[in-house]
């Protein structure tokens, strides 16, 4: 496998008083195009949009890419491909001797399996018996490891060193444990990865999305429950222990708001926010030592009175005095110093996914109907509105210069 390494027609929403076409309010922002995950009937996909002209340039297959989006790692049938984002050009292809899929990693269906550094990448498969997971070296483009386990496993996390993989173990349709595979010695390890703040080994929840450290040495994974609080998995990639941090809010079960929580990690790695834009909750995390993580603080949002309806999302501006998420409608800029809501924009509109400009300077949000909109990081006006693209979206992936 040479060279592998580490949204149709135009539509209007009925409330918005803007005309079917991209409606410009402000300076536009510079060229850049957007990677969107969309699905349309049984088919997901990338799809590249030009910002200026919102036409679709390339489409590419779904899949896990790189943190420098150099490498796109998708399967077909049973062979992985490696894709270049910016080219759609195939780069290598390794045939894996068997029908395994990339681990489902947030509740949109992204797909991941890469280590923090992507220097390793885990596939998966389930037969109804027993768990196959093959581990990739994508530098040297081969097939590391092998491992076969009896019952149903799925993929967690992989430690940088490609020494440890990190599972999850269901027991039933609600408990599971969380596992570590050693895999230099190619064994399970007897012993179960546990909260280290009291000592529980079973869990319960539906994982919505995680963020590792930027050094690669934890996993933050958001956790919802049915009629309990939601919490933090800080899973240690070193070790068989993790820490549970729980915060404040209710089950799923009484308010479908409370599956709306992101997280949004500061670029150094000190720092983790949590905040659900529907119930107005927001908690700050001191993730400087991986081996005490808490949370430091908790707040409630002055949120305008409104039905909760958005989804999960949030991302930090890049100097980490800004926190963007989603509301239960429109966007939220929330001071992190004060954990206090100190701007609002978009909002008539319901919010499903955030990313930002390279240069930091601008928001595109995405709507559930596939309409976007770009707006201004500093002052939260909108700049234009434009779409929606073929096929549902699932995700903004990536806003990348032109």
């Amino acid at each position: 496998m040479g060279g592998m390494k580490a949204i149709g027609a135009l539509v209007c929403l009925g409330f918005l008083s803007v005309a079917c076409a991209a409606a410009q309010e402000g300076p536009r922002a510079g060229n850049v195009k957007l990677y969107e995950a969309v699905a349309s009937g049984a088919t997901q996909q990338i799809e590249v949009i030009d910002s200026h002209s919102h036409s679709v340039e390339r489409r590419l297959p779904l899949g896990a890419a790189t943190a420098d989006w150099k490498h796109l790692y998708s399967i077909v049938s049973s062979s992985l491909i490696d894709t270049d984002p910016q080219t759609g050009r195939t780069q290598g292809t390794m045939a894996l001797g068997g029908a395994y899929q990339l681990p489902t990693v947030a509740a949109n269906g992204l797909p991941g399996g890469l280590s923090a550094n992507t220097e390793w990448l885990v596939v998966e498969s389930f037969d109804g018996a027993a768990t196959d997971m093959l581990v990739i070296n994508n530098y040297w483009s081969r097939i590391q490891h092998r491992v076969h386990l009896q019952g149903r496993f799925h993929f967690d996390a992989v430690s940088d060193d490609g020494d440890r993989l990190y599972l999850i173990q269901y027991l039933n349709g609600k408990e599971y444990y969380v596992r570590l595979y050693d895999l230099a010695g190619g064994r399970l390890d007897e012993n179960i990865v546990v909260d280290k703040s009291d000592g529980n080994q079973a869990m319960t929840g539906l994982r919505l999305s995680g963020v590792p450290a930027p050094d690669g040495s934890m996993l933050f994974s958001m956790y919802v429950r049915e009629n309990e609080s939601p919490f933090i998995h800080a899973l240690n990639l070193s070790g068989p222990f993790a820490f549970c941090l729980d915060l404040p809010g209710g089950g799923y079960a009484q308010d479908k708001a409370a599956t709306h929580w992101s997280l949004a990690m500061r670029s150094d790695g000190r720092r983790l926010y949590a905040i659900n834009g529907a119930t107005g909750v927001v908690a700050e995390v001191d993730t400087n030592n991986q081996y005490s993580p808490q949370v430091l603080r908790t707040a409630r949002l002055d949120l305008t009175a409104g039905s909760a309806t958005g989804t999960g999302a949030a991302l930090l501006s890049r100097d980490g005095k800004t926190l963007v998420a989603a509301g239960g409608t429109g966007l939220l800029w929330v001071d992190p110093s004060t954990l206090r809501v100190r701007m609002r924009s978009l909002s008539d509109w319901r919010i499903s996914s955030l990313e930002m400009s390279p240069d930091g300077g601008t928001i595109y949000a995405v709507a559930p109907n596939g309409l976007v909109a770009e707006v201004s990081m500093t002052s939260g006006r909108v700049i234009t509105r434009f779409g929606p693209i073929d096929g549902d979206p699932l995700a903004l992936m990536r806003v990348a210069a032109a």
